[in-house]
């Protein structure tokens, strides 16, 4: 009985050797790959089908990631200078690189930037719902309209991100980084470079050191946090939102919804405004040097236009801000 149990095991064993195995060699066998290489002084235009993600790596020159409802791409090379300018279509996953760049050699790429004068300018339009990963040195950025999470790095190129629906995670090192009517949630990470959020941001984080901090929320935003050692925040939400501040400061200064709260030295200051029943805002902060400003939006009118500018702690009128019902710790 025995040896007849082993015998069935054995066969059936066998049975998904041959049957799976020879499965997963078809799957490969139908994952095609392409590629484009690009040289200096030459455009192209490439047609893919369906596409789900994208990676791109870039060290200097502009990259237009703009947004569309088909399911299929177009990559536009305008201009390559330096090293050739790879283009990959592997299965649905597209990939742009220039120098076949790693973060893992950053250093070195860096140092020979000036040299090189590696650089592309590009313009791609893709899928709503893809999934990007953008990584530039010096390159400047624009990604417009996306419907999906986002990965981008910099360490000295300005980026824009236009109107996405997703989450975003943004590095800089002294690069602009600007987030423009955006749904979701940002966190960003920057040495100098200043960062700028506006739209229904459902959370916000930010760590830096020197880089200035602008966030412009509509609606209730969960949270709105920041870590920096010299760099200013200033925050703006809706009039009438319940908030609680939680922050630190060494040696700047405080202005929460009109009142100045100066002298913590670093001991902490809390505070609550409005009511915390429901829908409102968790706001912390903690920082050196930098200043601390969270102001209010005041109600439009109704013949006032939804589309309004951004509003400074110097120009915003006093009686539009409510004062701060605690006090330092």
């Amino acid at each position: 009985m025995e040896i007849e149990i082993y015998r069935v095991s054995h066969q059936l064993a066998l049975y998904r050797v041959a049957t799976v195995r020879p499965l997963r060699v078809q799957k490969e066998e139908f994952m095609s790959l392409e590629k484009w290489l690009v040289q200096a002084g030459e455009t192209k235009v490439i047609d893919l089908d369906i596409v789900r993600s994208i990676t791109i790596a870039l060290v200097g020159g502009q990259i237009d990631v703009i947004a569309h409802d088909e399911p299929t791409a177009r990559v536009e090379v305008h201009s390559v200078g330096g090293r050739p300018l790879k283009v990959s279509m592997d299965g649905d996953r597209l990939e742009i690189d220039h120098i076949q760049l790693r973060w893992d050699t950053i250093v070195d790429v860096v140092k020979g930037l000036g040299r090189r004068g590696d650089r592309a300018d590009i313009s791609l339009l893709v899928p709503r719902g893809v999934a990007l990963k953008f990584d530039t040195i010096s390159a400047d950025g624009l990604v417009s309209g996306l419907h999906s999470d986002a990965r981008i790095s910099t360490v000295g190129g300005d980026i824009v991100v236009d109107g996405l629906h997703g989450d975003i995670d943004v590095n800089t090192v002294h690069g602009e980084l600007s987030v423009r009517s955006h749904t979701g949630r940002v966190a960003a990470r920057t040495v100098s470079g200043d960062v700028t959020a506006a739209g229904a941001l459902t959370r916000f984080s930010v760590d830096g050191v020197s880089g200035n901090v602008f966030v412009d929320a509509d609606g209730a935003p969960d949270e709105v946090r920041a870590n920096t050692v010299g760099g200013d925040l200033t925050v703006r939400i809706d009039e009438g939102l319940g908030a609680r501040y939680r922050i630190n400061t060494v040696s700047g200064t405080l202005q929460l919804d009109g009142s100045i709260v100066k002298g913590t030295f670093g001991r902490g200051f809390t505070s609550t405004t409005g009511s915390l029943d429901s829908k409102w805002v968790d706001i912390t902060a903690n920082s050196v040097s930098g200043d601390v400003t969270v102001v209010r939006r005041p109600a439009a009118p109704a013949t006032a236009s939804v589309n309004e500018g951004w509003g400074s702690p110097d120009s915003a009128p006093s009686d539009e801000q409510r004062p701060t019902d605690g006090g330092a710790l």
